[in-house]
C-alpha cells in the first residue's frame, strides 16, 4: 500500500498544477466568451461560451472524480494537504451547480472559480515545497553527520 500512496502522491503533485493552468484557461475562455457575444436573447444561446462550458465539464466531472480518487489513494501525511485535496473535488462539483443556477446564486460561480484557483495554487505550492523541505532536511542531516 505504501507504493500506491507514493505513486498517488506523485500524481497529485502534477495534477494540482495542471488544474491551476486549466482554471486560468477557464478564466480566459469565460472573458473571451462574454466579450465575444454579439446579439443573443440569453447566455444559454451564446455559442461563444461553448469552449468555457466544454473545459468546465471536463474539469468538474471526470477531472473532479480523478482528483478525488488520487487524493484518497495518496492520503497525504500532512493533514492540511489531505483535507484540501479531498474537499477540492466536491467544490469543483459545486462549481458546475453554480453555473446552472439563477442570476443571484450564479454570481457565486465566478467567486468560487477564484477560490478554486487559490486553493489549487496553495496545494501546488505545498506539494512542491514538501520536496524542497525534504531535500533541505536531508542535506542538513548529512552536514550534521559529517
Amino acid at each position: 500500500m505504501a507504493g500506491v500512496r507514493r505513486g498517488a502522491q506523485a500524481v497529485l503533485k502534477y495534477l494540482a498544477p495542471l488544474f491551476v493552468i486549466a482554471i486560468i484557461v477557464q478564466i480566459f475562455l469565460a472573458g473571451e466568451g462574454i466579450f465575444g457575444i454579439k446579439r443573443v436573447d440569453s447566455l444559454d444561446d451564446a455559442k461563444t461560451l461553448d469552449p468555457h462550458r466544454g473545459l468546465g465539464f471536463i474539469l468538474t466531472f471526470p477531472g473532479a472524480l480523478l482528483l478525488l480518487i488520487v487524493a484518497l489513494l495518496a492520503w497525504h501525511p500532512d493533514r492540511r494537504v489531505r483535507i484540501v485535496s479531498i474537499i477540492l473535488p466536491f467544490d469543483l462539483f459545486v462549481q458546475s451547480v453554480l453555473a446552472n443556477t439563477g442570476r443571484w446564486a450564479g454570481a457565486f460561480h465566478a467567486l468560487n472559480g477564484f477560490l478554486l484557483l487559490g486553493l489549487f495554487m496553495w496545494l501546488t505550492h505545498l506539494l512542491w515545497r514538501a520536496k524542497d523541505l525534504a531535500v533541505e532536511g536531508g542535506k542538513a542531516a548529512a552536514v550534521a553527520d559529517a
